[in-house]
């Protein structure tokens, strides 16, 4: 099994769809994301962030729809500041690590990133 270290970023979207996709595991790799850094870069309002990740290989069809759990809901992220999920979250083939931002209530933009250190390990 050889493992290589990755490094995966993303503008966090505010919409829960693939658009905040930031890692998807290939179908011979499992994968371990060693830290998640979200980065709220607003000088105004609070993040609110959602961090989930599938459980079933991203399998998705209408019989067999994918299904993703939460590793964190709704965490604050200060102004100005990161937070970081130095817990590893282990990810077997094709599951996906997504991260999504809730809307300001103020209606002011959300302007959150994240990153991610990621162990992957082909098969």
């Amino acid at each position: 099994m050889a493992s290589i270290f990755k490094n995966s970023g993303i503008t966090v979207p505010v919409v829960d769809d693939s658009t905040g996709n930031m890692y998807q595991a290939s179908n011979t790799e499992k994968a371990v994301i060693h830290a998640l850094f979200i980065s709220n870069r607003s000088e105004y309002s609070i993040a609110r962030v959602n961090v989930k990740v599938t459980t079933d290989g991203a399998k998705n069809s209408n019989t067999n729809p994918t299904n993703f759990v939460f590793v964190a809901k709704n965490l604050e992220v200060p102004v100005g500041n990161t937070l970081t999920l130095d817990k590893p979250i282990n990810l077997e083939n094709n599951d996906i690590l997504r991260v999504t931002a809730e809307p300001s209530p103020d209606s002011s933009s959300v302007d959150v990133e994240a990153f991610a250190s990621i162990l992957a390990m082909t098969e």
